[in-house]
């Protein structure tokens, strides 16, 4: 939307390091936390400021098996045609091109991976010498992955993005956007222990609606909008 602008927080912060880390050991690493803290968004916002051309961000489904992750990085690597119906054929490209290429390979939603899946990323990150993978797990997916054995000796780092402290809202929220410039400090921190609990998401749906409203001729002062859009938006997750 416009004029809204990116935030460097804490865990965005955390983020870069993490990943630094993972691509000068050429190894695992593992991001988790809470739905609408910025895990995705931290991740894309890394990568396309520091490495765009190396960005191997895969998109599968809900579930997915080791045939989705070969199809995924068929299309992300941008290997040419459909692939060998031989899967180990097609592991045959899929490995030269890591090997090749050195990318920096991405899984959201890494504690919906089957053993097969986390089997398969073994054998690719094997195979290639080792690459730097970024696994992002949501609220309670860290068990998940701590208990993936293949993950203890490859992962240099597991880390969790936390949602804004108390203390961070007044400074942060007025950089997301103009609306939020001359706001109160009180009244932030009010709209974020009753709706937004720290979650960037829920501003930046919050900011969205709010914005779009006060443009409109009839609109009311921002305190009474916030008061009709809350309620109607719910839980943001």
């Amino acid at each position: 939307m416009p004029g809204l602008r990116a935030l460097i927080t804490p865990g965005l912060r955390d983020t870069a390091h993490v990943i630094a880390a993972g691509v000068a050991e050429r190894a695992m690493v593992c991001l988790h936390g809470a739905a609408g803290v910025g895990k995705t968004f931290a991740v894309r916002a890394v990568l396309d400021g520091w490495a765009p051309d190396r960005s191997c961000l895969l998109t599968l489904r809900s579930r997915p098996g080791p045939a989705d992750l070969r199809a995924a990085l068929h299309h992300a690597l941008q290997l040419p045609g459909a692939g060998p119906a031989d899967p180990a054929a097609h592991d045959v490209l899929i490995t030269a091109a890591l090997a090749h290429r050195s990318p920096i390979v991405v899984v959201d939603e890494a504690h919906q991976l089957s053993p097969s899946c986390f089997e398969y990323l073994r054998h690719l990150y094997d195979a290639t010498g080792g690459v730097c993978m970024v696994l992002i797990a949501g609220q309670g997916g860290e068990r998940v992955l701590h208990g993936v054995r293949m993950l203890a000796s490859r992962c240099a780092s597991r880390t969790q993005i936390t949602p804004l402290r108390p203390e961070h809202v007044p400074l942060a929220v007025p950089r997301l956007h103009p609306i939020w410039h001359k706001v109160p400090a009180e009244l932030l921190l009010s709209v974020d222990v009753r709706f937004a609990h720290g979650g960037l998401r829920a501003w930046a749906a919050l900011t969205h609606h709010a914005s779009r409203m006060l443009s409109t001729p009839d609109a009311v002062p921002l305190e009474e909008l916030l008061e009709q859009i809350m309620p109607r938006l719910g839980p943001v997750s």
